[in-house]
């Protein structure tokens, strides 16, 4: 046997060195990357509107200035428009908490007491702090404020510059990859942006159609806090399947102060938009572009929460939706030709709602679509 002990070469320490720092600066870097991704993604999604522009003879700086001056266009609007009666329903709705929790409890049956007991729990949350903690969260709430502020406008400008320069960026990153596997890159990045800008433009017009319809339906029925409520209906239809779930919970608990037959048409109303939205306007909205099944979406979101809470839940959609491009152009040459041909055919079917794909996948047989045995 041999005394010697076991011989780590310099190269090899300074290999493992560099990749603990590597990581350790993607780790502190992490913040910075996910807001470049989130100006990556704004960018992919107004890049159509800009060679819209540039199609009809507008130069790419001017069509930039454009699109940031509609941005502003569009903020300026939010805090003209919706923000004061947003903060006066707000205020309002504070001030009468008292009287809405009353009149709550009042509606709800004695046989209940374990729902009347979490009513009360909720109404009385907000009046629970004290003057102090009140005080010190209004400024961290406040510093908070300003910090998304900061935020929000630093992913603007970056969106402009992607908008404006991003053409080169993506060339010299292109320049890295391997001649021979330029073309097919180009073509993925190109279905991948399709995908990307169909889920954020039809996410955003859902959201918007959503909020619509949740400040007309609680005007109609005199529900409180109208414009609030609809606000948080279209932040919450931005996040699929389970935002539902979210905007549903204070519209019903402020219609039952108006009554229990106003609370059960509202969530009867909230469900059944909430069902043409997803079975009727979205695929038509998406067309052919996002094809994800509903137990695709749940797991996804599972995922991407987990791991970065709300942004990410919202962020993993579109890589979801995004993997069959990838099987497509490059798992091809690993994958069988059958994997390839049965995920296909299960997309195809999925969009006619039948399951003659799904029983000739489980069946192991031929689908139609391949013809007759050779």
């Amino acid at each position: 046997m041999s005394d010697r002990g076991v011989h780590v070469s310099m190269t090899t320490i300074l290999k493992l060195v560099a990749t603990g720092l590597g990581l350790w600066a993607a780790w502190l870097l992490w913040p910075a990357f996910l807001l470049f991704l989130i100006a990556v993604v704004l960018a992919v999604t107004l890049h159509p509107t800009i060679l819209w522009m540039e199609g009809r003879r507008i130069p790419r700086s001017l069509g930039v200035v454009v699109v940031a001056a509609l941005a502003l266009a569009l903020l300026v609007m939010f805090f003209v428009f919706l923000l004061p009666p947003l903060t006066t329903q707000m205020t309002h709705l504070a001030q009468d908490l008292p009287d809405l929790r009353a009149r709550v409890s009042g509606r709800i049956p004695e046989r209940y007491p374990a729902v009347q007991g979490l009513v009360r729990e909720l109404f009385a949350w907000p009046s629970s702090f004290k003057p102090a903690f009140i005080l010190e969260r209004s400024f961290a709430w406040g510093q908070s404020a300003i910090a998304e502020v900061v935020t929000g406008g630093i992913v603007l400008v970056v969106t402009l510059y992607l908008l404006l320069d991003g053409k080169s960026l993506y060339a010299w990153l292109l320049a890295f990859v391997p001649r021979t596997h330029r073309e097919k890159l180009a073509t993925t990045m190109a279905e991948v942006s399709d995908v990307v800008h169909a889920y954020v433009r039809g996410q955003l017009l859902a959201a918007l159609l959503f909020a619509i319809f949740t400040v007309v339906l609680l005007s109609i029925l005199r529900i409180p806090a109208a414009v609030p409520l609809a606000v948080i209906a279209g932040v919450c239809d931005i996040i699929p399947v389970l935002g539902i779930l979210l905007a549903i919970v204070p519209a019903v608990l402020l219609a039952l102060t108006v009554s229990p037959t106003t609370a059960f048409v509202a969530l009867i109303a909230y469900l059944g938009y909430h069902l043409f939205e997803t079975y009727y306007l979205l695929p038509r909205i998406y067309g052919s572009k996002l094809r994800i099944s509903t137990l695709s979406v749940l797991l996804a979101l599972i995922v991407g929460g987990r791991l970065q809470g709300i942004i990410g839940a919202v962020l993993v959609l579109p890589v979801v939706a995004a993997y069959p491009i990838i099987e497509r152009h490059w798992l091809g040459g690993y994958l069988r030709s059958r994997v390839l041909t049965d995920h296909q055919a299960l997309a195809d079917a999925a969009e006619t709602g039948s399951e003659v794909a799904m029983d000739t996948v489980l069946l192991g047989e031929k689908h139609a679509s391949e013809g007759p045995p050779k």
